[in-house]
């Protein structure tokens, strides 16, 4: 066992106390197993300080009653410390509410007597529970929040209640005068910022179009100026925020910006050529890569999906040490050097020197719509969008809460409320926004192990210990639900505002079908494949460590049951496409995924096709993201053609890859494929304007299910992930005004929020996706406010072994 700071052991001072405490008459019910770090070590109140004695493995220790741990966190004037006093506050706060209604979980959504008119220049008439929001925003903004979180569910018009906010703020003009923020805490210390007077938007691609279109739609003419912040040129221009109302920008824009600007530069491994950041290089050197690496037992386990060649980079004429040199010489000269070619005096005011303008200075607000996007607080994304600055903070989502109360954390820690979303310490008032990998903290002489989260200590940990008891989830439950969120979430629902929305019903339609003969012998050997593999894994123990590749196999199945060709023809089973032979060459060097649309530069680096485009248009860089030497490169050749006629030129058709691996002219169609036209059919017959939108996990499959359309004369658009903005503002506007387009293919990931498809009154989902609350974001683009359509027909294909049935229940939401 490690051993922890403290008095040395072979001393034999504090053993001694540690007895007396251990035979003080303390029963076997106050015993804990040693695994608990928070009990396991006792301090000890002498003069010189707490000292934590080590603890030898299996000896079980006493835990001292609360009140006595308590007394010993004690601040040195003898008071309790600010998180103390919260602690005993909430107790006393959830027996009062237990003692009143027993902890009545019921969600009868409130009603508000308040109301507020938007502005003039919002031209649209609010329905009355958007103008309950307004007049409750604007006073969210006069506490101490200073924003909140919009949790209407999906299609209520939280976009356009967003628009109502900004501009009746704008028009009262409460926001101070332009100038030098003061500077906020963001759990380390800058220098005042210039504060802009506008908004900026946070948003997926795809909602880019619908913030804009909504603004143009529902405002006064030449009344609202809007700037789209996105593109390769973005950084080019110098902008003045303040001649805007909305700066409209992307996920992957702020998070491209904080990466390259903000984030510490990566290094070189000198034995595989691999760019990693610092702390990673550390693991990577130790287990990974080089003569003195060494994995763990579970490490040695894994088996990994594809083996990279060792990379001879004499060959490629890299001496990786120089340049791994030379690259942090550059950066480090690049960081501290900013317009003027002064030295700045701390790295923080460099990186905010840079080129990350968002960064740079102070918002009058943030909006960050589809906020689930930020829901995992570790990844860049997230931290990305915390290091932003604002006066006031919102966040608009209709599934705020997916998996765990976990993805909540996010949100609050956006928002930054006191003292959910901070770390406190257990021996001052000290608090901090984040955890950081230093040792110290930077606003307290103790280590940052004494910090602790006050969202796990509270809400996340005694919600987990369900299974365990009881009553510490019911009580955390009830903190989350009537204290935390209350007084920072609105959230209505359009069952409970059925008489404002007046929408039609929603009908959902389960269709089985089973599969043919040979349809169902391919899914059989697949499976019994998958089996022996699983099976393998299971005998050597090693199931948790390769839990990657049986999710993988779980995929091919679902794959098969769509259509056996994209099992058969993928990219990454079939890798003698590429026409070298080396599979190494068959994978992207941005998304580390099988290459679709492969293109290889000059350097001789092979990527994805759409996350090339992506990536120069998201940075502005003409760098090779592998090497970093100018990039050069012919995206009109496709290395996946071998000889063979590119894509289709049919219409609807965009970067079509398993196409070009198939002969089009034995084409052969599946069960999913004929079920789906059979339904669109019938939905043409019944009514000659309907449109219907198809979604898909997979991007293949559409790109198979456009081909048997367009054969069987049916015209229908295409939205994938890999489509440029425009490109997918162009196949939108197709699908909206053109009324002999009837099908718009769409891809979950890319088009399941954030689109306003009331033209539409058919959605048909080929496949289940693992999250439920994904689905029902897709349903969502049709059943929404302006749909007045009579009925809105949600139509799930499933597929099973057996006698053909098909099954058809009416969901009675008549909302």
């Amino acid at each position: 066992m490690a051993r922890r700071r403290g008095r040395n052991p072979k001393s034999g001072k504090g053993r001694k106390a540690s007895d007396e405490k251990i035979s003080n008459g303390f029963t076997d019910e106050d015993y804990v197993p040693s695994s608990d770090s928070e009990d396991v070590f006792l301090s000890n109140d002498e003069e010189e300080g707490p000292a934590l004695l080590p603890v030898q493995p299996n000896v079980r220790l006493p835990v001292m009653p609360r009140r006595a741990r308590r007394s010993r966190r004690k601040s040195h004037d003898g008071t309790k410390l600010e998180w103390e006093k919260w602690e005993d506050e909430n107790e006393k706060w959830v027996t009062a509410v237990l003692a009143k209604d027993g902890g009545d979980d019921s969600d009868d959504p409130p009603l508000f007597a308040e109301t507020m008119e938007p502005s003039e220049d919002v031209i649209l008439p609010l329905l009355r529970f958007q103008r309950e929001w307004l007049a409750w925003a604007l006073k969210q903004e006069e506490s101490d929040v200073r924003g909140g979180i919009l949790a209407d569910e999906m299609g209520m018009g939280k976009t356009i209640q967003a628009i109502s906010l900004v501009l009746t703020a704008r028009s009262r003009g409460t926001l101070p005068c332009n100038g030098l923020a003061e500077p906020q805490f963001r759990g380390y210390e800058r220098g005042p910022m210039p504060r802009v007077k506008c908004t900026l938007v946070i948003c997926p691609v795809v909602a880019v179009i619908q913030w804009v279109g909504e603004i143009d739609a529902h405002t006064a003419k030449g009344r609202v100026r809007v700037l789209v912040f996105h593109g390769p040129k973005r950084s080019a221009a110098a902008y003045n925020f303040n001649d805007y109302d909305f700066v409209i920008t992307t996920y992957s824009t702020i998070e491209n910006d904080y990466r390259k600007h903000m984030m510490p530069p990566k290094e070189i491994c000198r034995y595989c050529g691999k760019k990693l950041y610092p702390n990673k290089m550390k693991i990577h050197l130790t287990y990974f890569c080089g003569p003195n690496a060494q994995q763990t037992a579970k490490q040695a386990k894994q088996v990994k999906k594809k083996k990279l060649k060792n990379f001879n980079w004499k060959k490629k004429n890299l001496p990786f040490e120089e340049d791994n040199e030379a690259i942090e010489e550059r950066q480090k000269k690049k960081l501290r050097r900013n317009k003027k070619g002064e030295e700045p005096i701390n790295n923080m005011e460099a990186k905010l020197s840079g080129a990350s303008v968002l960064h740079s200075v102070e918002w009058e607000r943030i909006i960050l719509d589809e906020a689930h996007f930020i829901k995992d607080r570790s990844c860049n994304t997230a931290r990305a969008v915390f290091a932003l600055h604002s006066l006031y903070k919102w966040a608009l989502s209709g599934t705020p809460l997916q998996n765990r109360v976990g993805e909540l954390y996010s949100l609050v820690r956006f928002i930054q409320i006191d003292p959910y979303s901070f770390y406190r310490c257990r021996d001052c008032n000290c608090k901090i926004l984040d955890y950081g990998s230093t040792k110290d903290c930077p606003n307290c002489p103790h280590s940052r192990v004494r910090h602790f989260c006050w969202w796990n200590r509270y809400i996340s940990k005694p919600i987990k210990e369900f299974m365990y008891d009881r009553d510490k989830p019911q009580r955390a439950m009830i903190l989350l639900k009537k204290k935390v969120l209350s007084s920072i979430l609105l959230r209505r629902t359009k069952l409970g505002r059925a008489s404002d929305l007046a929408l039609p019903p929603r009908i959902v339609t389960l269709r089985r079908d089973s599969l043919d003969k040979k349809e169902e012998e391919f899914y059989e050997a697949l499976y019994t494949q998958s089996r022996l593999q699983f099976g393998t894994y299971a005998e050597a123990g090693t199931l948790m460590n390769n839990y990657a590749h049986i999710f993988d196999l779980l995929t091919r199945l679902r794959q098969a049951v769509d259509h056996p060709y994209l099992v058969v023809y993928s990219s990454s089973v079939d890798a003698s496409a590429v026409g070298t032979g080396d599979t190494n060459k068959a994978y992207c060097g941005i998304c580390h995924d099988p290459a679709e649309g492969l293109v290889v530069t000059s350097c001789d680096h092979s990527f994805c096709k759409g996350c090339l485009i992506d990536y120069s248009a998201a940075s502005g860089d003409v760098l090779c993201p592998t090497c970093a030497k100018p990039l050069t490169v012919d995206l009109t050749t496709n290395c996946n053609s071998g000889g063979n006629t590119s894509a289709s030129s049919m219409r609807g058709f965009k970067r079509s890859r398993i196409l070009q691996r198939i002969d089009k002219k034995d084409f052969k169609t599946s069960t999913k494929i004929d079920a789906l036209k059979e339904e669109i059919r019938n939905m043409i017959e019944g009514d000659g304007s309907a449109k219907g939108i198809v979604f898909s996990q997979f991007t293949s499959f559409l790109d198979l299910i456009n081909f048997s359309l367009q054969q069987s004369g049916i015209t229908c658009v295409q939205l994938v992930g890999s489509m440029s903005l425009s490109e997918r503002e162009k196949a939108i506007k197709t699908f909206t005004d053109d009324a002999s387009c009837k099908i718009f293919l769409m891809s979950l990931k890319a088009g399941g929020v954030a689109l306003n498809l009331t033209v539409a009154s058919n959605v048909f989902l080929m496949d289940p996706w693992w999250n439920p609350a994904v689905e029902r974001q897709a349903q969502d683009r049709i059943h929404r406010i302006g749909q007045f359509k009579p009925d809105c027909e949600i139509h799930h294909c499933k597929l099973h072994r057996g006698k053909n049935t098909e099954v058809a229940s009416e969901e009675g939401t008549r909302v």
